[in-house]
């Protein structure tokens, strides 16, 4: 299918932001995935202004045909929600202002760091940690498998904090998907909460099965930070809603367009929790009955 292209008018266009005035401004979304279109939907919700919107659909051909349109005429601004969204922009607008959402593998592409902003869809690391301590309380020993090339930041905020808790982690590193299985086999022994960061480099639709499946062997619980690894098989988790994630991408799109870049370059989004209570009954592990109140529960 070519892509389809929509000029999109807010509510707001009246108040178009006056540093954007002719420039062209474009939203690009990864794929139909649900949650993707949620934070794509919240954006338009809440940015006052034009702009352009394009979906990928998920496909490498349809982010090539996009890629060579924003070389030949570059957008001044250009927002992104979702991997290959982010991959686009990167790749096809090095001299664009670029602000991504939910895109996990932005850190590990080289931008331009002082034209870019980011939503991520973890939650912070201390609300992470929180949780960890109301969903599993008797657990205080934390492993992970991750890629710093990924998520180097989220794990040492994590490891400076989880003393404060109560907490220990042991945090294996990995740069290859092949060296996992015996990263995985030398971490379980030491851990009873397995952390499982929304990394890019260890975690895919062939690396998950493993990893859930030889910490369930072991009665070892998975602590997510998305919400659709909880869908999967993660016990609990702590994702950002996608409303709160394209308002912010709102916010910090309107600061880019007028050439506003907070210190902080990524910000978190509101997070909320999520159980799953099939699992976690599996698994023969007792959820505290009051956070079933407070959280999602997944089917």
């Amino acid at each position: 299918m070519n892509l389809q292209s929509a000029v999109r008018l807010s509510a707001l266009v009246l108040c178009l932001l006056p540093a954007l005035g002719r420039a062209r401004v474009v939203l690009v979304v990864s794929s139909q995935d649900p949650f993707y279109l949620e934070v794509a939907s919240s954006f338009k919700q809440n940015f006052a202004g034009a702009f352009e919107e394009y979906n990928l659909r998920g496909q490498e051909d349809e982010a090539r045909k996009l890629g060579k349109d924003l070389t030949g005429n570059p957008p001044k601004l250009l927002m992104v929600v979702g991997n290959l969204a982010a991959k686009t922009a990167q790749e096809y607008c090095p001299n664009s202002t670029i602000v991504h959402a939910a895109a996990s593998n932005a850190s590990g592409l080289k931008f331009n760091e002082r034209k870019v902003l980011g939503v991520s869809d973890s939650p912070s690391v201390s609300r992470l940690v929180e949780s960890i301590n109301l969903v599993f309380p008797g657990s205080t020993r934390v492993g992970l498998v991750y890629n710093p090339q990924f998520v180097s930041r989220e794990v040492a905020e994590l490891e400076k904090l989880a003393g404060k808790h109560g907490l220990t982690v042991k945090a294996v590193p990995v740069t290859e998907i092949r060296q996992i299985p015996a990263s995985l086999s030398q971490l379980l022994p030491e851990i009873d909460l397995y952390l499982m960061f929304n990394d890019p480099g260890v975690i895919n639709a062939d690396t998950f099965p493993f990893i859930f499946l030889a910490c369930f062997q072991k009665k070892i619980p998975v602590f997510a930070t998305n919400h659709s690894i909880v869908k999967k098989g993660a016990i609990a988790g702590l994702s950002a809603d996608s409303g709160s994630v394209g308002r912010e991408l709102a916010r910090l799109a309107g600061l880019a367009a007028m050439q506003k870049f907070p210190p902080e370059r990524v910000v978190y989004a509101e997070g909320r929790l999520y159980l799953n209570p099939q699992i976690a009954s599996a698994a023969n592990i007792t959820l505290p009955p009051l956070l079933k109140d407070k959280a999602v529960l997944i089917p």
